[in-house]
């Protein structure tokens, strides 16, 4: 029988000597300087997913209120994985991966919204996002419905990595994505900047999504949602 393949080659192992390497420096790097304000942002966000998560556990009804409702779904399905993996990203050098998790996340808030808004007396969040997509299948159009200020948002994503007015999924969608983790240096500092706005403000609209999303609930007795820190 032929030898078996090494699980791991030697192309693997440079791999991952260059991932260890920068994020070692990296981590120095985002705690020190202007690289800690997109840190302090990203570990913000995190802190803003257990917030919100933590309100609507409080609501009571957990069966109903998720097979219901779009928007907490979209905390647990899309913020927690995505916030995590820009943490990550971040620290790994992956800017473009970066601004192209904001942008998402951007998007899919706006489209959980949304349908928990248009498609209220919906039975499920399934056929809410099912309906909503059929009505208005373009993400742009809807996701600047949701609020004034997220059209600048997308279009500050958008500069350099992706075009603003094309979704991040469907036929064609066409992503770019880092090719492997880089080390930082004072010369990324702008685009680091760059990324602690759009985390920030982004963090800024899921505070005033959530507290709209909350009023628009049918329980009176529901705790005001909490404001991102």
């Amino acid at each position: 029988m032929p030898a078996q393949d090494q699980l791991v080659s030697s192309v693997d192992v440079d791999v991952l000597r260059q991932v260890n390497v920068s994020l070692t420096r990296n981590l120095d790097f985002c705690q020190s300087g202007d690289g800690s304000k997109a840190w302090s942002e990203v570990l913000g966000l995190r802190e803003d997913f257990k917030s919100h998560l933590a309100w609507v556990m409080g609501l009571g009804r957990l069966s109903e209120t998720f097979s219901r409702h779009a928007v907490p779904n979209y905390l647990v399905r899309v913020l927690h994985p995505l916030s995590q993996s820009l943490r990550v990203n971040l620290l790994l050098g992956m800017l473009p991966d970066c601004f192209l998790e904001v942008r998402a996340l951007t998007e899919q808030l706006a489209r959980a919204f949304q349908a928990d808004l248009k498609f209220s007396k919906e039975a499920s969040f399934t056929s809410k996002l099912s309906r909503l997509d059929v009505r208005e299948p373009s993400l742009y159009k809807l996701t600047g419905e949701t609020d004034t200020s997220v059209l600048p948002l997308l279009s500050e994503l958008g500069h350099g990595w992706v075009r603003m007015d094309q979704p991040l999924t469907g036929m064609g969608a066409s992503l770019p994505v880092s090719a492997a983790s880089i080390t930082y240096t004072t010369r990324d500092i702008p685009e680091l900047l760059r990324l602690t706005s759009a985390v920030k403000r982004f963090r800024e609209l899921l505070s005033k999504t959530m507290s709209q999303w909350s009023s628009k609930l049918d329980r009176k007795d529901s705790p005001p949602a909490p404001k991102a820190s």
